[in-house]
């Protein structure tokens, strides 16, 4: 009886957790194609922003637009930044000043004169499914 009461609760709660996922379609364009590697990163707090990454992917940068399909926890606001690692050293080059070196592009399409901030790169996520295009520079 035991065993049977846990397995339905186990179910149940396999099935609300799969109800709050959310799926988020990236689509990125102006990739330098047959140049190393596109990296997606997710944020999902705002003091971790540039610092601890929540979700990250990598697709080959094989053609000029690439979409990267995101299946996020639970509904919220998330900030993006993507680069395209054209060394594939696994990691944004940048020059003396913080100014990167390497195309990069954020949520929203946002183009900063100075660092980013989690705000300026959020992409808020209140239904299933959302798609953003995000162009690099």
């Amino acid at each position: 009886m035991k065993t049977t009461i846990l397995i339905m609760l186990a179910i149940f709660a396999s099935a609300f957790a799969k109800a709050q996922q959310v799926k988020m379609n990236i689509n990125v364009s102006n990739i330098e194609p047959g140049k190393g590697t596109v990296v997606l990163n997710v944020y999902d707090k705002k003091e971790d922003f540039l610092k601890k990454v929540f979700l990250s992917k990598t697709l080959k940068a094989n053609a000029s637009t690439l979409t990267f399909t995101l299946d996020l926890p639970k509904k919220g606001t998330y900030a993006v930044t993507i680069f395209q690692d054209l060394d594939d050293n696994k990691k944004l080059k940048q020059d003396w000043f913080g100014i990167p070196q390497e195309p990069v592009g954020y949520g929203n399409n946002f183009k900063p004169s100075a660092k980013p901030r989690f705000n300026d790169c959020a992409i808020t996520l209140n239904s299933d499914l959302v798609t953003q295009a995000i162009k690099l520079f």
